[in-house]
């Protein structure tokens, strides 16, 4: 699938606001809201795109952590299975 300038566009509206109907995106880049419908029901169905919400985790108080881990191939030993750890929340 070949993703266009128009594709692209719509992508970027959508990243702005997921919520934003088809009408309002048609407005802002000048096309028919048709147009945009087509094209997204495209890009949904060939090129996986999807719109989906995230939790913002920083305002909602939990700590961010980043976690860098070397290993030489020779080190490598199967380690025992852990459960995940739950995100903590401040006080």
């Amino acid at each position: 699938m070949e993703i266009d300038m128009l594709d692209r566009q719509i992508v970027d509206a959508l990243r702005v606001d997921g919520r934003a109907g088809f009408s309002r995106i048609a407005e802002l880049l000048g096309v028919s809201d048709q147009t945009v419908a087509r094209r997204f029901r495209r890009l949904r169905t060939e090129a996986g795109v999807r719109v989906v919400g995230l939790p913002n985790g920083v305002r909602l108080g939990y700590d961010k952590w980043m976690i860098r881990v070397q290993s030489t191939p020779a080190a490598r030993q199967p380690s025992p299975r852990r459960s995940p750890v739950a995100p903590t929340r401040h006080g």
